[in-house]
């Protein structure tokens, strides 16, 4: 897990830290072993056979190949499509020319290297009879995955009916399906089988599972609370509060009362917008989880995706073409499936209330001097998240830029699913070698064009230039990678990096990794049309165990838009990120880049990271962290149990950097946790001492309070500093409990 902060508090850079605590508290075609050797046929989308294919091809004893093996090639790197081919009536043609076709890759003719029709029972070449191979049953695997989301009653009884239908065709004995639920996370409630009883019980449980309740309620009140903010927008707002009628009804009538109208719609609509992109994060996360573990097998992949829409905002964007990327990638075909049927709510409702919120919040600022309200502040994000808000239009994209279509305003999903169904008994295969010199991440588009008339080809869209040994690389992360592995890692602003080290979980030990980054080194885009300043960063850290093997990888796209009189604000600010994770003890490397994608430019870094064996029998203490703020949490928020930054209520933003200011009163203040022996009856003891040139200047004891219901203690130390001197000092913490103690150690700075 992880947690992004971007500080936009307006602190200068000497703003000391009591003011800052102002919160308290390529996927395997197949492998193939022959005479002790290992051969790869990478294929997934962007299909690739190593250069050391053929030095290991000249070391191998000769000897006959078995007969069903495929062809190994040797090129460099290989494009494979899957071609669905019907005629004008839907039909499916069964014979199509190689010569009938033109392939262009970013508008580049291609020369066609191989092109089959694949069916259900056959592996039909189109070449000579010797280039034909047998029934494989391994090769010609057919993966179908069953993806149900956000169903409402109407919704879960036209996709049951649609679902069971679709199990009524033939299925194949190389045809497996599984089903999955996506409700804030990835649940799968079968596994892929053939089994149409397991297949049958799978779909009722996701089809009968209840959603969202009170929906029709909420939505009734909200259209309430709309009319309401129209009319007082639309009034004279020049107008003594209680004159006019800004709204009627269970609102009464007057300023006051619209005011209050719109507070309690400006909570729907917040809440509406942390809700909307949790909901885009979980349903582009789960769905790039099962595209990706996918492309280690071959065959036809066909995901179903049955939703109310899809919704992206502004901030998922590149997420969302990187789920297209990975798809095209692990020969994975989405057919997403409006639920919702013929009777849905008009697909741009959303997108049309957002629109009116941005217009009435820019008429209500042009006819009046008073304070800018939340949503005026928010108006050009509002337009800009308007336009990614119609549900049907990104589950369109996604359908057809991975070679599926959308099954979309219809109640009867039948004839669609057994279209759907012939897609993924037969198709043609095609390969190409493109000339591409540089793996930068770029999304390459595939086009073609048939010579026959009448004729409709269905294929992707194209492909991310990807690294061939990268099977699910977004396409932000392309330049990180690249900064990571190059010669000479770059250093154009500096940023910090650090893992801290936490408490034992099990035989491992959890650490937090931060990553701060000070915005006023990252580029701001004026945007004079928006009256509005961008920035955008790109993070990517990767954990490395002895061997160079990545144990553990997170990484970030974080878009950054301030309007233009709080842009300053932005740049004193910082740019935090945190995840936790636990390491076996061992030696490890924390590499970690950051791309600042408005000003194209980079910096990585590497650092290394020692775990230790913690004795079981002895108090323990962890990495003091100091503290940039402690963040309130908000009643009733998920907490996650497992970040070791929460803290009563609160969490920590930590910071790496260690200068503090002592004007107005600065003070340090750092956070630890104590892990007290549980057999002990004794009180862990605190010793708190503060060194400048070596010499003691301060030493506090403070008790420390009783451990909390996991049997810790969280604690933040908070020293006023304004009788320090200016200069260099080091915090020592030491623990005692009985016989054991443990100690840690911190180095910051003070300046005038």
């Amino acid at each position: 897990m992880g947690k992004t902060r971007v500080d936009q508090t307006g602190e200068s850079p000497d703003t000391t830290r009591a003011q800052r605590l102002s919160h308290p508290g390529a996927k395997m075609r197949g492998i193939f072993r022959s005479n002790g050797s290992i051969i790869m046929r990478l294929t997934g989308f962007l299909l690739f056979s190593a250069c050391m294919l053929a030095a290991q091809e000249t070391s191998k004893a000769p000897g006959p190949q078995p007969a069903s093996q495929p062809v190994i090639r040797t090129g460099a790197q290989e494009v494979l499509l899957d071609l669905i081919v019907r005629d004008k009536k839907g039909k499916a043609v069964r014979d199509l020319n190689p010569n009938e076709l033109e392939v262009y890759d970013e508008g580049t003719l291609q020369k066609v290297t191989s092109f089959r029709l694949v069916t259900a029972n056959d592996d039909v070449g189109l070449g000579s009879a010797e280039e034909r191979k047998p029934y494989d049953p391994m090769r010609q695997l057919r993966l179908v995955s069953l993806v149900f989301e956000g169903l409402d009653n109407e919704s879960r009884r036209l996709t049951r009916q649609a679902a069971l239908e679709f199990l009524k065709n033939p299925l194949e004995q190389n045809v497996y399906m599984a089903v999955f639920i996506i409700d804030q996370r990835l649940y799968v409630l079968q596994q892929f089988t053939n089994d149409r009883e397991l297949l049958r019980r799978a779909i009722d449980t996701a089809t009968t599972r209840q959603y969202t309740e009170f929906a029709n309620q909420s939505a009734a009140i909200r259209k309430e609370l709309e009319q309401v903010e129209h009319g007082m927008s639309t009034a004279d707002t020049g107008s003594q509060p209680g004159r006019g009628n800004a709204g009627g009804g269970a609102f009464g009538s007057g300023m006051a009362s619209a005011r209050m109208a719109q507070m309690t719609l400006n909570i729907l609509r917040y809440e509406e917008t942390l809700t909307s992109d949790q909901q885009s994060r979980s349903s582009i996360y789960s769905l790039m989880s099962i595209i990706r573990e996918q492309a280690g097998l071959p065959g036809r992949k066909t995901l179903v995706y049955f939703s109310g829409g899809l919704t992206v905002s502004e901030a998922l964007i590149q997420q969302f073409h990187s789920i297209i990327g990975a798809a095209n990638r692990a020969n994975v075909s989405v057919y997403g499936v409006d639920a919702r049927g013929l009777n849905s709510e008009a697909l741009n409702s959303t997108g049309t209330s957002m629109l009116a919120t941005a217009a009435d919040s820019s008429r209500t600022q042009q006819l009046t001097d008073a304070s800018i309200n939340p949503d005026q502040v928010k108006e050009f994000d509002t337009l800009r998240d308007s336009i990614h808000s119609n549900p049907q239009q990104k589950l369109d994209e996604l359908s057809t830029s991975t070679g599926g279509f959308m099954i979309a305003n219809t109640n009867d999903f039948r004839p669609l699913l057994r279209r759907m169904s012939e897609d993924i008994e037969t198709y043609y295969e095609l390969a190409y070698v493109p000339q591409i010199t540089a793996y930068d991440g770029r999304f390459r588009r595939v086009s073609l064009k048939v010579g026959r008339p009448n004729v409709k080809v269905q294929t992707r869209s194209g492909y991310f230039a990807l690294p061939p040994n990268e099977e699910s690389v977004m396409a932000y992360e392309m330049p990180l990678l690249n900064a990571l592995n190059a010669a000479t890692l770059p250093r154009s602003f500096q940023y910090r990096a650090a893992a801290l080290r936490f408490g034992r979980q099990n035989d491992k030990l959890e650490y937090g990794l931060v990553v701060e980054v000070p915005m006023l080194d990252m580029t701001f885009t004026e945007d004079k049309e928006r009256s509005q300043y961008k920035a955008h960063i790109g993070m990517l850290a990767l954990i490395k165990n002895s061997k160079g093997e990545v144990v553990r990888r997170f990484s970030r796209d974080v878009p950054v838009t301030a309007p233009a009189d709080k842009v300053e604000a932005f740049r004193r600010g910082h740019f935090t990120q945190t995840y936790h994770l636990a390491l076996a003890p061992g030696r490890y490397t924390l590499e970690s880049a950051i791309m600042d994608q408005e000003g194209i430019k980079g910096s990585a870094k590497r650092v290394s990271v020692v775990v230790p064996v913690e004795p079981a029998a002895a108090v323990s203490l962890s990495s003091l962290a100091l503290i940039r703020r402690i963040e309130a949490q908000p009643s009733g928020a998920q907490v996650d149990a497992e970040d070791p930054f929460h803290f009563q209520g609160g969490r920590v933003v930590p910071t790496l950097d260690g200068t503090i200011a002592v004007a107005g009163g600065g003070e340090l203040s750092y956070y630890f946790v104590v892990y007290p022996m549980p057999a002990s009856t004794e009180k862990p003891q605190l010793t708190m001492m503060f060194l400048h040139d070596g010499k003691v200047v301060a030493k506090a004891a403070p008790e420390l309070p009783a451990p909390d219901a996991t049997g810790i203690i969280r604690y933040v130390a908070s020293l006023p500093l304004a009788s320090f001197t200016p200069g260099d000092y080091e915090v020592r913490t030491i623990v005692k409990q009985g016989a054991t103690a443990a100690e840690e150690h911190a180095v910051f700075t003070i300046n005038p």
